[in-house]
């Protein structure tokens, strides 16, 4: 075994502290700049965008240094947990994100892809930091061929989902543009607003308030990995929110009372579900639910998506081609490394290439979904809104494939899981 190398690793650590502050850095000044370019003209615009990208650089620069650090100081390629692959991932979409802004000389990506990135490297703090041996699974050339390859993949699909996002919110403004200027006739043009207009607000309401239960995830993720206060122990796990889930070796009632007369857990998880992270899901439903209440009432005074949406300017045109060409380019990264090196490597650990794991399954979703999008969009001419929508999709199955499924759901991946 391969001697860990402490002072690596922990300058591993400093350096990803540095690429998420460049990170950060660089979205505001992102979306900074798009607001000013908004209020005030283009000039100012062009020079914080250019300041943005230095940062965003810089962030990349740090950020590849310290998975370099890190690969040298554990002794192998940093994918082979739940927080060395979440950061790859941010690592990969930052990436992308730079190399379409170039291609395209688009900025206003970074003020799209900049809070996915972000929000990627703070749910990697969620998991243990730490170094662990491989377990055997894992100790094969497979893994940083298999994993690497498919974290590039799907950050291009994250530079897809900001694209498509920014597409659905400019169309969105122009509708409202429309509808404000129709005056007196302006009730008529509304009756005649088409599903697609209609579902496409309520779709992207919905989208908003799942991102924001992600974020309240996070929110609550983060201060409970060091929490010292109140625990529930029980036989699997130890719960640190008050587990209205439980897990399904415990009976219901049998490890306290919520509100003083409350016996909880109320309900044990149904297999093969992980009852501690189904009973944090089910909090960080309610903290978005919240978010999103106090933003719309106290911020956005309705709809968030109408509130961005005035908001959102740039060529529609170009964010549909932007979208695109992500998918495109990352479709055979993905296919590659999550599925046809997939296979490989697991034809060497359990001797099958292929065993229905939920963490397979999900990936072939992911894959038919993106696949869909490119036969659509090709075969059949789909651009505009149901091509941004299928792209917004894929990436929803992506998430729900790293979050859903590697913490809610137990499989052959879950050593991956970082308890």
């Amino acid at each position: 075994m391969i001697p860990v190398v402490p002072w690596l690793v922990t300058a591993a650590q400093w350096l990803l502290g540095g690429a998420f502050l460049s990170y950060l850095v660089a979205t505001w000044l992102s979306i900074a700049g798009y607001l000013g370019h908004r209020l005030s003209g283009g000039t100012a615009f062009t020079r914080t965008a250019g300041r943005a990208q230095v940062f965003q650089a810089l962030g990349l620069i740090l950020h590849g240094l310290a998975i370099l650090a890190r690969w040298q100081g554990a002794g192998h390629w940093p994918t082979s947990n739940m927080y060395e692959f979440i950061g790859f991932l941010a690592y990969s979409s930052m990436l992308a994100c730079f190399i379409l802004q170039r291609i395209y000389h688009a900025p206003v990506l970074g003020a799209a892809v900049g809070p996915v990135g972000i929000f990627l490297m703070a749910y990697s703090y969620v998991f243990p930091p730490k170094v662990a041996p491989l377990v055997p699974a894992l100790k094969s050339i497979w893994l940083p061929l298999h994993v690497s390859l498919a974290a590039l993949g799907e950050g291009f699909f994250a530079v897809a989902f900001g694209a498509a996002l920014l597409y659905l919110l400019r169309m969105r403004g122009l509708e409202l543009t429309e509808l404000s200027g129709a005056g007196a006739a302006a009730g008529a043009v509304t009756a005649r607003r088409d599903w697609e207009s209609v579902w496409g607000q309520r779709g992207l309401e919905l989208l908003f308030y799942g991102i924001l239960t992600m974020v309240g995830f996070v929110i609550l993720a983060l201060p409970l990995r060091h929490w010292v206060g109140t625990e529930w122990v029980f036989t699997t796990a130890t719960y640190h929110l008050p587990p209205i889930i439980g897990p399904s070796v415990d009976p219901p009632g049998s490890k306290g009372t919520l509100l003083g007369f409350i016996p909880i857990p109320l309900v044990a998880a149904p297999p093969p579900f992980r009852g501690k992270h189904l009973n944090t899901l089910l909090f960080s439903l309610v903290v978005g639910g919240l978010l999103y209440g106090l933003i719309r009432r106290f911020v956005a005074q309705g709809p968030i998506s109408d509130y961005l949406a005035r908001r959102v300017g740039g060529d529609p045109e170009l964010l549909d081609e932007i979208s695109y060409r992500a998918v495109a380019i990352g479709y055979p990264i993905f296919t590659l490394g999550a599925l046809v090196f997939a296979m490989f490597w697991a034809k060497e650990a359990w001797s099958r290439y292929w065993s229905w794991d939920p963490k397979e399954t999900w990936a072939l979703i992911a894959w038919l979904v993106y696949s869909a999008y490119l036969h659509l969009r090709i075969s059949r001419g789909w651009e505009g809104r149901r091509s941004a929508w299928v792209a917004v999709l894929g990436f929803g199955v992506i998430l729900f494939t790293l979050v859903g499924v590697n913490l809610l759901i137990v499989g052959l991946h879950s050593y991956a899981g970082g308890d």
